[in-house]
């Protein structure tokens, strides 16, 4: 944060010399001269007690210090940039570009996004999936919505705390049983994914053992529950995910049983939070699909 004994001329000076590494550059578009510019970069090292340019013979470079205050200085400028053109324009448009999973994309934000298309007319939306659980790049994404059990280094709101439960086809249900009162577990087929502790998770917290069982083993959310709307064994699901199935009744829970987990949370770069195009995605995610969780 700069001191308010600095003065902030000379930072916004600095900045357009940190960019073209040339004082007479600068000098030429501040309408000052080159010796000019080099006094008042002079006079801010003082202020900041640091050498922020190595001076050479034909040109300059930036100092470990000058490069940490030109990144600093730059992200500060970039968000107030922001907010002007937020403040002159408060109905966004162009396009906001969304992050997350190819299952969440796929089983919850593309048969809901109609909705935000027909709210936010003049909004392009563009929808980037990774199979990483909490990838984020600010150069293809506006903000993310990610799976885990907290997010560093980013802003990040929490939208809702999952479930997991056991889910099979109703078919598989009747053929084992598993719509009596008290199922058992003994000679089902489980659908395991190899990237998921959700299983052993359940059945600890259950206190319950799987006893006479053979394994089908997958290694991603979309293929265990494809597996098990298919017949072949019950897996783990999330509510979120799989809530429309369970009510359409593709699936069934056989255990009534659920399991508290992580969370989804939206992220973004920390200062977009404050954009229209955050805030009004921030509010119509939550009231339009987590607000019935």
């Amino acid at each position: 944060m700069i001191r308010a004994s600095v003065n902030h001329s000379n930072v916004y000076l600095f900045l357009s010399v940190a960019r073209t590494l040339s004082f007479t550059n600068t000098g030429k578009k501040f309408g000052i001269t080159q010796a000019a510019v080099s006094h008042r970069i002079k006079s801010l090292e003082e202020e900041v007690g640091c050498t922020l340019f190595v001076r050479k013979p034909r040109n300059i470079a930036l100092t470990p210090e000058g490069n940490q205050l030109f990144k600093s200085v730059s992200q500060s400028f970039e968000l107030v940039d922001n907010v002007i053109d937020d403040l002159k324009n408060p109905n966004p448009t162009g396009t906001i570009r969304i992050g997350t999973s190819p299952y969440f994309a796929s089983q919850v934000l593309i048969p809901n996004v109609p909705k935000f298309i027909e709210r936010y007319p003049d909004l392009d939306v563009q929808i980037i999936t990774s199979s990483e659980s909490q990838r984020f790049d600010d150069e293809t994404m506006d903000l993310a919505i990610v799976y885990s059990e907290g997010v560093e280094g980013l802003y990040s709101e929490e939208l809702v705390r999952e479930s997991i439960l056991p889910i099979c086809s109703r078919e598989y249900a009747k053929k084992h049983n598993l719509d009596d009162e008290a199922p058992s577990l003994s000679g089902l087929t489980v659908i395991r994914n190899v990237n998921s502790s959700n299983w052993m998770q359940w059945l600890s917290e259950e206190e319950r053992e799987l006893e006479n069982h053979r394994s089908f083993v997958v290694d991603d959310f979309h293929s265990s529950t494809s597996a098990a709307i298919n017949g072949v064994g019950v897996a783990m699901g999330r509510w979120i995910l799989v809530r429309d199935l369970l009510k359409s009744g593709d699936l069934v829970s056989p255990f009534n049983a659920a399991l508290t987990d992580k969370h989804y949370w939206l992220i973004t770069v920390n200062g977009m939070e404050h954009r229209p195009k955050y805030r009004l995605f921030s509010k119509w995610i939550q009231d339009e699909i987590f607000g019935s969780k």
